[in-house]
């Protein structure tokens, strides 16, 4: 099952200002179609975040946009608001 995206204003802010690195830009963009296409695609090594919630108490979950180094960038997001949508919360270095 394939899923469409949103994104928070914090997401859209977020993918913005990486148009200026065109490199993490590209990465940014391979995790979510992989994303989009699915969730549980080992390369992206999904899973709960346990630090934070959903403004309504949802799951928020972390995908890896780079792996083993310094400050590396995830993809921050949550089901819903409905049946195959994933909402992206924000797209940051690893905090």
């Amino acid at each position: 099952m394939s899923f469409k995206l949103l994104f928070t204003t914090k997401a859209k802010e977020n993918l913005t200002d990486l148009d200026k690195d065109s490199v993490k830009l590209a990465k940014v963009r391979r995790t979510l179609g992989l994303l989009e296409r699915d969730p549980r695609y080992p390369g992206i090594n999904s899973h709960k975040f346990k630090s934070m919630i959903g403004p309504n108490g949802e799951e928020i979950w972390e995908s890896y946009v780079e792996n083993r180094t310094p400050a590396a960038w995830r993809v921050f997001w949550m089901y819903g608001p409905e049946t195959g949508v994933i909402t992206i919360v924000a797209i940051t270095p690893d905090p």
